[in-house]
Order: structure tokens, then sequence, then C-alpha cells
């Protein structure tokens, strides 16, 4: 058996480079599976050399290989001020998560919407999340906690190093193709005295050049699997090291 979460940390994140993510990771670890997960699903459909790695990874309708992670998230609005650590209860549909992760959700002057980090312990068999408020970071009446949950999923077979690097080569040509096809790096930007979009067609020329890079490279490292597949299979007394 091979974790999501292997996979992702492991491999896939080597692959991105988003501070963005980065934060999320450190502040909302639930969220953060969660968001890499909905990369790596897509990703897997890629990884289609030798044509028996799709079975292998996710087997057949009649006897499936792959588990999806569970996730799920709520808000609750505190109805009191404290200063002390106290207790909510979210009910049974929040029972049994491996991960857990709040953060109050405010709105500032000019509408920002910001999330800021606070210490938890989650119950996983009751559902019950304490929140640790305290004299120097109280939790007001009014405040929004936002909750995040994960439980990882799993391939049923044990993955090899070497199909782990190449799901990873996978997820950044995932990864690369959404920033290149995003709507708002394509749409033409209107241009002042205030802002000058400067080299857009060579940025532009860049980013599929990396892309195109990077399908080539993935396309090389599955044939390459592939013809040590068939190497092993060929070969009765391998060389030993």
């Amino acid at each position: 058996m091979t974790s999501i979460l292997q996979v992702i940390t492991e491999y896939c994140s080597l692959y991105v480079d988003d501070i963005r993510l980065s934060d999320l990771a450190a502040t909302d670890a639930p969220l953060y599976a969660r968001r890499m997960y909905q990369y790596l699903k897509p990703t897997i459909s890629l990884f289609t050399v030798p044509t028996e790695m799709q079975e292998h990874l996710l087997g057949t309708l009649q006897n499936p290989k792959f588990v999806e992670p569970k996730f799920d998230s709520t808000l609750y609005e505190v109805t009191q001020d404290y200063n002390t650590t106290f207790e909510i209860s979210l009910g049974t549909e929040f029972v049994g998560y491996e991960m857990c992760a709040c953060r109050v959700k405010t709105e500032d002057n000019t509408g920002e919407i910001i999330l800021t980090p606070i210490s938890i312990d989650y119950n996983s068999e009751t559902g019950a999340v304490s929140v640790n408020a305290t004299i120097d970071n109280p939790i007001e009446s009014g405040a929004i906690l936002d909750f995040d949950f994960y439980t990882d999923g799993y391939f049923t077979e044990t993955l090899t190093p070497a199909i782990m690097n190449i799901l990873g080569m996978c997820f950044q040509v995932v990864w690369l193709e959404g920033f290149t096809t995003e709507w708002l790096s394509m749409v033409s930007k209107v241009e002042d005295d205030s802002f000058y979009e400067q080299n857009r067609a060579n940025n532009k020329r860049a980013d599929a050049e990396k892309l195109r890079l990077a399908r080539q490279q993935l396309a090389g490292e599955m044939r390459r699997y592939e013809q040590n597949m068939y190497k092993k299979a060929f070969v009765r007394n391998p060389v030993r090291i």
C-alpha cells in the first residue's frame, strides 16, 4: 500500500514552487492535502506507458486498487467571548478524520478576507474540537472559525520510487498546463502609465516551451521505465551489484 500523501509530499511537491501552497502547508495541512490531491487526480491519467500501468495504479471496476481521500470543511460562528480553551461539538459527520485544522476568518477595512491559524485539539472519535483561546489571543463573539478535515487515501499496490517519480513528473505537466492556460494569463491587459505588461509574448513563449519540455521529459521517462520492465522480464540472471 502507498499513501497519497507520500506521493504528494515526497515526489509531487518537488516539481512545484508556489509560496501560497508552502504557506498553506504550514497553516492548514488538511486543505493543502486536499488541493494537492485535486492536482494529483488528473495526473494519474497521464501515466499511460506501459499500457498496464493504469490498471496497476487504479485497478478495474471489479477490482479497484485506488481509494480516494475523504475531506470536508465547515464554518462555526462563536457566540460569546473566550480567553480560555473551549470545546465545540461539530457533529457525527466530522468523526473519524485523520487531520483537522482551524483558522479564524475575519475581514479588514478594505473587505479582504484574512485567515489566521489558531491552535486546536481535535477528537476524531467524537468530532469535538477544543479551541485554545488565551488572554493574549482571545476569540471574540461573532468570530467565524473555518475548519478543514482530511483523511488520506491510498494505492493498494506498493509503488516503487520509479513509479512515484514519474507520477511527480505527470504532476508537473498538469501544474504547468494550469498556469499556461489560465484565463487571466491569456487575456489581454489594459495598459496605461501605471501598468505596462513587458515582454508578454516572450513570457508566453517561454511558458509554452517549459510545458513542451516537461511533456518531452515525461514521455522519455515512461519509455525508459517500460524498456527496463521488458529487460527484467527477459533477463533470467540479472547482474548482481
